[in-house]
């Protein structure tokens, strides 16, 4: 079951040239709730969201801390790196991708989403975010 999106127009960053991006993701993929552009220390470059801004940007920190502890922690899983992490828990969908330069993006959707248009989604993303960070 898709949780109806409540957008949280409140946002305490200033749109970015990556906001379009963002909001397409979320707004093109059924139950995505949020989604975060984020850089190698876990701090939100951009996001777009229909939860608090907050909470977006926990998960986003939360997340890229979660791939990288993987990833150091079990190098073995993956020969080049773990670049995609996707969690499934009772409540949401937490994903987490690993971009070029230590950026990722990494969002919240809900349990009943579209799991696999959401991956497929990502890659575009990331191209247009890749492309406005000049990357």
């Amino acid at each position: 079951m898709t949780i109806p999106r409540r957008f949280v127009p409140q946002r305490d960053l200033r749109g970015t040239a990556f906001t379009a991006a963002l909001r397409g993701l979320v707004e093109d993929v059924p139950g995505l709730q949020a989604a975060a552009f984020c850089d190698e220390e876990g701090e939100v470059v951009d996001y777009h969201t229909y939860l608090a801004p907050y909470e977006t940007k926990v998960a986003g920190a939360v997340l890229g801390l979660l791939l990288a502890t993987v990833q150091r922690e079990a190098p073995h899983l993956a020969a080049g790196g773990i670049r995609e992490l996707v969690v499934l828990t009772d409540q949401h969908v937490l994903f987490v991708r690993r971009s070029v330069a230590d950026y990722f993006v990494a969002g919240v959707m809900d349990p009943g989403g579209a799991l696999g248009k959401l991956l497929a989604a990502l890659d575009a993303a990331e191209a247009r975010l890749l492309t406005e960070a000049g990357l």
